[in-house]
């Protein structure tokens, strides 16, 4: 059972979930298709890499030469991808007519109102906590989510995103940690999508899935396997793809009914992707009282042309007086 992908009559069980976590040998995670045991693989080589140090040099510099290769034959086939992605809706709609283009409506509808609830409802009340303005920082960071929802791709504006919030008053240690390691592992939205977007597979197909063996363990596993999507556009469908056939419930050729909705959706992930990181990054300066609340009111009350500059750097006396 150890390396194979997840079936219907394997993962019931804790026990079941977690040997199917574990791999049969190293090459076997590389080449299979489990792509839980794939990351959980990857986590344990990467640590290990890390902590050989010089030893691992020459390794590390070949897996960066094998990622270009990769990174160059995946991007010949996103130059193919609109071609997919035509084909794909267009092969739904003359199989079954153009009423099947209102369920994937009701999709977009659907996960655009869930984004809409999950800013208003969670991220306010966690700004609210924290006695600022959520829709004054939507403003402040209006440059920045527009970059996101235009390119697709949340890393795009790490470097804007960092300034910004040391503008606001939050000390440059936690902007450094928190906002690298928040597109790693604080992906909201592309989290929220996997989910959705199987149910909505399932339901398509015709299978009934329980609640307790496999949504629960279906969004759990989603949540682990949406982890680093945020500098990839269109990742969170790799990922679902990967997911999808790993757990084996849903038959991976469903994933072409909503494949030509993909970037639509993304709009949704992204964004929330970005305001979540930044809203955590405030709580996080709060918990580590390495915020100016005063000056952060200010900035968000503040007028969009009359963006306030970053504190200057402390002069460093004692430095000045040798010199001189």
């Amino acid at each position: 059972m150890t390396g194979r992908p997840l079936r219907s009559t394997e993962h019931a069980t804790f026990t079941g979930f977690v040997s199917s976590v574990i791999p049969t040998s190293l090459l076997g995670a590389i080449s299979g298709d489990a792509i839980l045991a794939t990351l959980m693989v990857s986590i344990v080589f990467g640590v290990a890499l890390n902590m050989a140090g010089e030893d691992g040099a020459p390794l590390t510099r070949g897996i960066k030469a094998l990622s270009d290769v990769v990174f160059r034959i995946v991007g010949w086939v996103t130059r193919l991808a609109p071609l997919g992605t035509f084909g794909a809706p267009a092969t739904v709609v003359a199989t079954y007519g153009a009423e099947s283009l209102k369920q994937l409506g009701y999709l977009i509808v659907l996960f655009t109102a869930t984004c809409v609830v999950y800013v208003l409802v969670v991220l306010g009340a966690i700004m609210r906590a924290c006695h600022l303005s959520l829709f004054g920082l939507m403003r402040f960071l209006k440059a920045e989510l527009l970059v996101a929802l235009s390119t697709c791709s949340s890393e795009a504006v790490l470097p804007q995103l960092v300034r910004k919030l040391e503008i606001m008053g939050i000390g440059r240690p936690v902007v450094g940690i928190v906002i690298p390691s928040g597109f790693s592992f604080n992906l909201d939205g592309s989290a929220v999508y996997p989910k959705m977007a199987s149910l909505f597979l399932a339901q398509a197909v015709g299978i009934d899935l329980s609640w307790q063996q496999q949504q629960l363990i279906m969004g759990g596993i989603m949540m682990l396997t949406s982890k680093g999507t945020a500098g990839i556009a269109g990742g969170a469908f790799i990922v679902l793809a990967s997911t999808v056939t790993a757990v084996g419930h849903i038959p991976p050729a469903a994933l072409s009914l909503i494949i030509g909705i993909d970037r639509i959706l993304n709009e949704g992930r992204v964004f929330i992707n970005v305001l979540g990181n930044a809203v955590a990054t405030i709580v996080i300066g709060k918990w580590e009282k390495d915020i100016d609340l005063e000056q952060a009111r200010t900035v968000l009350q503040s007028r969009p042309d009359s963006e306030p500059s970053p504190p200057p750097a402390p002069v460093d006396t004692a430095k000045i007086g040798s010199d001189t």
